[in-house]
């Protein structure tokens, strides 16, 4: 189960403002099922939100069902939210996929086995949203060449002791981290992580400044806990920001031919 670490206003979802995003919206069963395969194919981590509100936790689509219909999600790690999401009315999903917003509402789920594993069960959303625009353009980098950030972190005696912690999506404007709980008064916002090293594969290793806009604690799938630390890129050059952004294009182009052959 996820926390948010500091209070939060509830989210407000693109998904309940047709009027403004209609141009985004996907409705015909076959583009439905194409970008659910595809998330399921690329392993793609989901944040599901419980009837709008603050409670939620992370999760992957297990698999997808075009002749039934339906779509499993991996189960949240704590029973208890288990039995809330059997009891929610909806439950509100958003990925990242290619640098645009992937967001759709299921229905209630109800728990299935799936070659014996445990899944959330729902029949397919009515729509998706597939909102490209620049502000929400984000990659999650592969897990075979991970883009990884050393971090230099304050003490309480003053000294600095570095880390290193996995990037879990990048764009032009920032990236998320994946960090231990036990460093979480230091992932505060606005805590500034200055001249972090930041390995870039296939392009070299950049000198960031980072800071700290969102973190919040989330359960993996074997049930451990880790911090989501959101942070914004301070004073990038140009010539840094140049080389995200080619690498974010290289790796996004890969993808595109990869998949290819999913949209025939």
């Amino acid at each position: 189960m996820s926390s948010v670490q500091e209070d939060q206003p509830k989210p407000d979802f693109e998904i309940d403002h047709p009027e403004k995003y209609a141009q985004f919206f996907l409705g015909s069963p076959r583009e439905v099922s194409f970008y659910l395969s595809l998330l399921v194919k690329r392993g793609s981590l989901l944040t599901a939100h419980l009837d709008g509100g603050n409670e939620f936790f992370l999760t992957t689509i297990l698999a997808v069902d075009d002749e039934k219909q339906a779509v499993f999600l991996d189960p949240a790690p704590a029973d208890e939210l288990n039995d809330a999401l059997k009891k929610a009315r909806h439950i509100t999903l958003t990925a990242n996929l290619d640098r645009v917003k992937i967001q759709f509402r299921l229905p209630p789920v109800t728990e299935q086995l799936i070659a014996g594993r445990r899944a959330l069960a729902a029949t397919f959303p009515q729509t998706i949203l597939r909102l490209q625009r620049r502000e929400f353009f984000r990659l999650e980098p592969s897990l075979s060449q991970p883009v990884l950030c050393r971090i230099a972190m304050t003490q309480a005696d003053g000294s600095l002791k570095t880390f290193e912690w996995s990037v879990a999506d990048i764009s032009g404007g920032g990236l998320s981290l994946n960090a231990p709980t036990s460093l979480l008064d230091g992932c505060r916002r606005d805590a500034l992580f200055k001249n972090s090293r930041l390995d870039i594969p296939g392009e070299g290793v950049l000198l960031v400044n980072l800071r700290v806009r969102k973190t919040v604690e989330f359960s993996d799938e074997n049930g451990l806990h880790h911090l989501r630390v959101g942070c914004e890129f301070v004073e990038l050059p140009g010539s840094r920001l140049a080389m995200i952004e080619r690498y974010i294009t290289r790796i996004e182009r890969e993808r595109k031919a990869r998949d290819s052959g999913l949209a025939d």
